[in-house]
């Protein structure tokens, strides 16, 4: 038996009426159901009217060198014969409101029903025989800004009307030779980030780094300060600093270095904290809603660098989608509702499922992505960027070392096999990972798993297993033993997706197996 609830859902608005404080819970099961004394909710009858309750599909595929999990799911469908649920669709709004679907034993307690979903709706609309919701995950509440805060052009910390409505800029983590928000032009002063940093350890104009001065307690005090010349003088309470150049001749491009946002008392520079602080005090995402993200990949535990300037518009989505790609690591909420970590391995156990060829309904061999077959012959992992390439209007004091490093965006770790190199006539070779490790080491590293990973042909299987929908999740390692293929005698294999239907009671998952 399945039970169904839509809860929190308010009075629909209309141009004449606006929203009403009434709030209506919604119960429904596959067949009458009421639950008991003591249980929540209590005594509340739930009828018989679901019918097809559950879709969901999850995977990596799409993102198999790192990124968020993509997800689809379906419709819960209410039986409406009756027309029991015709005015509801017209009285209540239900996007954004909590759904959750449960599952048990006819005739058991609801307290012992096990979640299958915990997510939200994104609609619902009535037929003549059926009452439709649409379901979706709690990803949308990371489509938000990531950066909420605009200038306002009123001058002072407010910045000019060239800043009127852009963006404060985030430094997250070690980030080098970022261009900062030019805030106050009369007083040359610049901001870095929009709060509190770690530090500001270097200032350059035209790429020539300029003397360091003391740091000031409040923007106030940063303002009446005297800069010496060819200097900087910073607040790293609330991510400002100012200059002041030797003479008219050397003024031009200002960048600066920066170990950014300080949140709570810690200095953020591991991709793991950053997504946790982009997930916790960016996007609103609650607490429980966040899995404990300290057991994450080690590659999600290394310094990394992040910079938006007041150009950028990317959403909380973008920003988590960007940093997991850096790093190959792939996060997600799960059906249940719960944000986690992750990357993509080959299987190594342990073991949570064995599958026979009994159990099996069908099984279809796939094609590995372009990326990774052939196999590649060198990976090539970013690191050390550069947040504004600088190639021309350098300062002549500047090193030819220290200009090659303005040149270039990124520095590259490279990791080669020659054996593979020589084997295939056209081995694959994967564009870089556009990573943003503050070290070489991390980046090589990464580099040498993935050419381990992907150094001999993998296999890619979809498989349909009756009777086992909703018991996996992405990234476990199962046991296959199926009369084909890798699949022979028995073989580890790592989900990479999953396509699971309550109504038929089945799960299909793509597995690789090494």
């Amino acid at each position: 038996m399945l039970g169904q609830s839509i809860s929190e859902a308010p009075l629909a608005s209309t141009a004449e009426a606006p929203a009403s404080s009434a709030v209506l819970s919604l119960y429904a099961a596959t067949e009458d159901f009421e639950t008991g004394f003591g249980e929540t909710p209590e005594n509340v009858i739930m009828p018989g009217t679901l019918l097809s309750p559950l879709r969901v599909e999850r995977s990596l595929l799409s993102d198999l060198l790192g990124g968020t999990v993509a997800v689809s799911y379906g419709e819960a469908e209410l039986v409406n014969v009756d027309r029991t649920y015709d005015d509801l669709v017209h009285d209540f709004d239900v996007a954004g409101r909590p759904v959750t679907i449960r599952v048990g034993a006819a005739g058991g307690r609801f307290s012992d029903f096990v979640t299958l979903f915990d997510g939200t709706a994104s609609g619902w609309y009535a037929t003549d025989e059926r009452l439709i919701v649409q379901l979706r995950g709690w990803e949308f509440l990371l489509e938000v800004a990531f950066e909420s805060r605009t200038f306002s052009g009123a001058g002072g910390l407010d910045g000019t009307s060239d800043l009127e409505g852009k963006r404060l800029p985030v430094a997250l983590g070690w980030a080098n030779n970022v261009t900062p928000a030019f805030v106050i032009p009369a007083e040359l002063l610049f901001m870095v980030h929009g709060g509190r940093v770690s530090d500001i350890p270097a200032v350059y104009v035209r790429g020539a780094a300029l003397t360091r001065g003391p740091d000031y307690p409040t923007a106030a005090a940063l303002r009446v300060a005297a800069v010496p010349e060819n200097s900087f003088i910073t607040c790293v309470a609330e991510g400002l600093f100012r200059v002041e150049y030797l003479n008219d001749s050397e003024k031009g491009a200002v960048t600066c270095d920066v170990k950014g946002a300080v949140v709570g008392g810690v200095f953020l520079q591991t991709t793991a904290q950053i997504i946790g602080h982009v997930l916790l005090d960016r996007a609103a995402v609650p607490a429980e809603r966040v899995a404990d993200l300290s057991t994450a990949p080690w590659q999600l535990h290394k310094p990394i660098g992040f910079y938006a300037g007041p150009e950028d518009t990317s959403t909380c989505a973008d920003m988590v989608a960007l940093l997991l790609r850096g790093c190959v690591g792939w996060g997600g909420f799960s059906r249940r509702g719960v944000f986690a970590l992750g990357s993509f391995r080959l299987p190594t156990g342990p073991v949570v499922a064995s599958y026979e060829e009994a159990d099996i309904v069908t099984a279809t061999a796939l094609e590995l992505p372009s990326e990774v077959t052939p196999p590649p012959w060198r990976w090539r992992v970013g690191y050390d960027r550069n947040w504004t390439p600088q190639s021309s209007d350098i300062a002549g004091v500047v090193t030819e070392e220290r200009k090659k490093w303005l040149k270039e965006e990124r520095r590259l770790a490279e990791y080669t096999n020659d054996t593979t190199r020589a084997f295939y006539q056209k081995p694959s070779d994967p564009a870089p990972i556009d990573g943003y490790f503050r070290d070489r080491e991390d980046a090589r590293q990464l580099a040498a798993e993935l050419e381990a990973m992907w150094q001999t042909p993998r296999g890619l299987y979809r498989i349909t297993v009756g009777t086992q929908a909703f018991a996996r999740d992405l990234g476990e390692v199962v046991s296959i033993d199926y009369p084909r293929w890798r699949l022979k005698g028995g073989a580890l294999a790592v989900i990479a997706a999953l396509s699971e239907d309550a109504e038929d009671a089945r799960s299909e998952i793509t597995v690789l197996v090494a």
